[in-house]
């Protein structure tokens, strides 16, 4: 062998193995190095590693394999260096080397991969999963089931009625029966190894090899690992068992003082205490480190050490949190995915996508699974590696055997992928998606037809293959129902792809012929955002990830993406051109929307619950029945009143304010002071759920009935109205300089009413999320699943549609242009 090629084989067996590769593995591999590389014996070179493959450690084999690899391939051998470089990325452990041997099982094969195995059928659905290597399921029909490589084999086991299973191990099950207050324990292989406890009620639970823990109602109750029940009353009410400290063999409680308790697992003696001043949402142990979320920053302790962090790092709100590497893998709810270094916690890499949830999957990689079905798996860089779509999503973690990954998507069967894939090797699904893309572009649709029927077989959520499929329908004038359907799922699966969907809605677009068609970087947690905006832009509300977006009104483009406080999902808010104020928990956000920055944060006497800005002045309640005012002109506060004991509605009229318990007591306030004038009050009867004025009149509705009053003439009985559903939503409308109410039902229908109550037509609609229409001058406009429609504010009558493949959010009018953000954060501009 010539020096050159010497030279390079070593070099990579340094950059792969490390440098004390040789030392590591005896003289056996060494020599087998030597012969092949020194002497040219490559017989005997060969006769030593399959020695070592036949008698040798586990480790010994995998580099054993890899040798073999490298001399077949040096050989000119493909197929079975293949075969070895297989076999040893099979057994490795290291990730370097795995990245390198999955390449150069790529360069030495000619076969694309499928990348779907034969899945592993079930006898009923799947309810529970345990464990790993190897896993055990509880299925719905109340039999137990053991994971293995190629099966799923049956458990027979009896259990008494009402029997809740709560753990299983490979020693053998705990189930509860809550009838006899007990906690079993059956061993698999029967005899005196089964035990009961007793144990009176069941709120959560650690079940380890021989020793476990169980909280609840008022008592904690710890079983040792010689079988021992000791019992703690009353100190840990309320409290979580969030997992265990190896480092000191310590439980871990998280409780409702916002503190994390270490007890003793064999004796339950409380060691020690991590305190927070705000509820800890999510804890990883890692060796002797734990990390904790809590109050938007990510901490970072070493309990042995101290009670202090050693550092902590602002972060969003956390789905998902690992160790990953040398480095902490965390999900914000956001969709974005970091790489934390476990030093200081600063971001070694980050990675925008639409996940919802992550794993780990082969060694080296991160699978991001998002609601569509979709996986992407992304390297130590976090660079997307190859992705796929089931169409459907994971409802449990993924299970790994010793060669594959499980997805579970809540039918009847284990889907099997490849263990360890890491994207080198081409899918054959994306070759086939490619050849879509070049029979599109030559027009030759009969055998496009083909093509896609194979395509949806190898993948059902392919992105490309959906967009094909939609672009031939409209080439052979498939029904409209057929080319929604298509551009919706195409649309929907290529959320994951930020290229593709670019792709797709550029022709989506030019299909439906929309104005502006853009997707927007919203979270997928964020199901259903909202528009609003001002003269000139328009503006949603990300809450899922404390985050406000700007859109042009002109173009439809993002202009910039800001940062809120820490905002809860059920938040509520009101705009004006000047300002927008956003409540959530105990807080109210202050937000200048010419400035473009958060002006104030105030804390509320009570939790939020609504928020209006009238005339320039901000007025918000609260739940426990507060009612403040900030003056528009520097957001100082005017005044606080406890108004009600309860949560309530409140809305302006010319000199008054108005407000309502949801129990029916009706007040008069003078908006100066917020004193309520006491002969204007009055009780209603039922659950109240809207409040609106009308001109001289107050609506108040329950759910099925308004209430129609002057509020200003005490003895006036109000005009009651019954509805066929109950009231959804509730706006004051004004026709002819006379004012009017739209009503949206939770049937669908919308109605519009005098300001007497009189009907005066009514549209059954269909699938709008919220059923609260964008009033025009002469007409209303509505989202209908997918579509926009116009309803003539005359007659009631459809006007005017506009096709939505993949649904539509409540609509919006800027600039003579109606807007729509779909469920996926796809903004429709249709020009009007």
């Amino acid at each position: 062998m010539c020096n050159g090629f010497l030279n390079s084989f070593l070099k990579v067996l340094l950059i792969v193995l490390g440098p004390l590769v040789f030392l590591a593995y005896g003289g056996k591999i060494q020599e087998a190095i030597y012969l092949f590389e020194m002497k040219g014996e490559t017989k005997e070179a060969i006769l030593i590693l399959e020695d070592i493959i036949k008698s040798g450690s586990e480790k010994e084999k995998e580099n054993a394999y890899f040798y073999l690899g490298k001399i077949q391939e040096l050989l000119g051998n493909n197929q079975s260096s293949n075969f070895y470089y297989k076999q040893s990325l099979s057994r490795t452990e290291e990730t370097s080397k795995a990245y390198f041997l999955a390449e150069r099982s790529e360069q030495t094969s000619n076969q694309l991969q499928s990348f779907l195995n034969k899945p592993l059928n079930l006898p009923s659905k799947i309810q529970k999963v345990f464990g790993e290597n190897p896993t055990y399921c509880l299925f719905q029909n109340g039999s137990i089931g053991k994971i293995e490589e190629n099966k799923v084999t049956t458990i027979p086991m009896e259990f008494p009625r009402g029997t809740q299973v709560v753990d299983i191990q490979p020693r053998g099950i705990w189930f509860y029966v809550e009838q006899r207050d007990s906690l079993y324990f059956a061993s698999f292989y029967g005899g005196k190894q089964n035990h009961s406890y007793s144990i009176p009620t069941m709120n959560n639970y650690l079940f380890l090899e021989n020793h476990a823990l169980i909280q609840g109602e008022n008592l904690l109750s710890l079983i040792n690992k010689s079988g021992t029940q000791i019992n703690i009353v009353d100190k840990y009410n309320g409290c979580v068992v969030e997992g265990f400290f190896y480092a000191t063999k310590e439980y871990i409680l998280n409780c409702p003082d916002n503190a994390l308790h270490f007890l003793d697992y064999e004796s339950g003696t409380e060691e020690r205490i991590i305190s927070q001043f705000d509820v800890i949402k999510k804890i990883l142990v890692k060796d002797k480190h734990l990390f904790l979320v809590s109050n938007g920053f990510l901490y970072h302790y070493i309990p042995q050490q101290s009670s202090n962090p050693l550092w902590k790092v602002p972060i969003g709100n956390v789905e998902t949190l690992f160790s990953f590497e040398s480095f902490l893998a965390l999900l914000e709810s956001s969709g974005k995915v970091f790489l934390l270094n476990q030093e200081d916690g600063s971001p070694y890499s980050v990675f925008l996508s639409d996940a919802v949830s992550m794993y780990p999957l082969a060694k080296g990689t991160i699978g991001l699974f998002n609601n569509e079905g979709s996986i992407t798996a992304v390297d130590t860089l976090l660079r997307p590696l190859w992705d796929f779509n089931f169409t459907k999503p994971i409802v449990l973690p993924p299970i790994k055997t010793e060669t594959s990954f499980l997805l579970y998507h809540g039918d009847l069967k284990l889907q099997s992928i490849p263990l360890k894939y890491y994207g080198k090797t081409p899918l054959l699904s994306k070759v086939m998606a490619q050849r879509a893309l070049e029979l599109w572009e030559e027009e030759m649709w009969d055998s496009l037809t083909v093509v896609l029927d194979s395509l949806f077989k190898l993948e059902p959520g392919s992105a490309r293959g959906w967009l094909f499929k939609a672009l031939l329908l409209e080439q052979n004038k498939g029904s409209e129902k057929e080319r929604q359907r298509a551009w919706s799922e195409a649309i929907r699966m290529s959320t994951n792809n930020s290229k593709v969907t670019k792709l797709i809605l550029n022709l989506f677009g030019e299909s439906i012929g929309t104005k502006h068609v853009t997707m927007l970087p919203i979270s997928p947690k964020t199901r259903y955002p909202q528009l609003f905006g001002n003269k000139k832009d328009l503006y949603t509300l990300d809450p899922s990830a404390d985050r406000l977006l700007k859109i042009s009104g002109e173009t439809g483009q993002l202009l910039w993406v800001k940062s809120l406080d820490k905002l809860e999902n059920a938040v509520v808010m009101d705009h004006s051109d000047k300002y927008l104020i956003v409540l959530s928990g105990y807080n109210a956000i202050f937000f200048d929307l010419a400035k473009e920055k958060v002006i104030q944060k105030v804390r509320l006497p009570g939790q939020a619950f609504d928020v209006k800005i009238c005339d320039g002045e901000v007025y918000i309640s609260t739940w426990n029945g507060f009612l403040l005012k900030y003056m528009g002109s520097d957001n100082r506060l005017a005044w606080s009143r406890k108004i009600y004991g309860t949560r309530f509605f409140m809305t302006a009229g010319k000199n008054s304010l108005y407000t309502c318990s949801v129990e029916g007591v009706f007040n008069v306030l003078d908006p100066r002071s917020g004193v309520i004038t006491e002969e204007l009050s009055r009780n209603m009867q039922g659950d109240i759920t809207h409040m609106e004025v009308a001109d001289s009149m107050v609506v108040v509705s329950t759910h099925n009935k308004m209430y129609l009053f002057n509020p200003l003439e005490k003895n006036s009985l109000p005009l009651q109205v019954v509805t066929e559903s109950s009231v959804i939503s509730l706006q004051p409308i004004e026709i002819d300089h006379k004012a009017h109410l739209l009503m949206g039902l939770e049937d669908q229908s919308i109605l519009l009413y005098s300001n007497l109550g009189a009907p005066i037509w009514k549209y059954k609609g269909k699938n709008s999320i919220f059923i609260n229409p964008f009033i025009t001058s002469k007409e209303i406009w509505v989202d209908q699943g997918g579509e926009l429609v116009s309803i003539s504010l005359k007659n009631g009558e459809v006007l005017r549609k506009f096709s939505t493949p993949g649904g539509a959010g409540t609509p919006y009018i800027l600039n003579n242009t109606l807007f729509s953000i779909s469920p996926k954060g796809v903004l429709y501009g249709f020009g009007l």
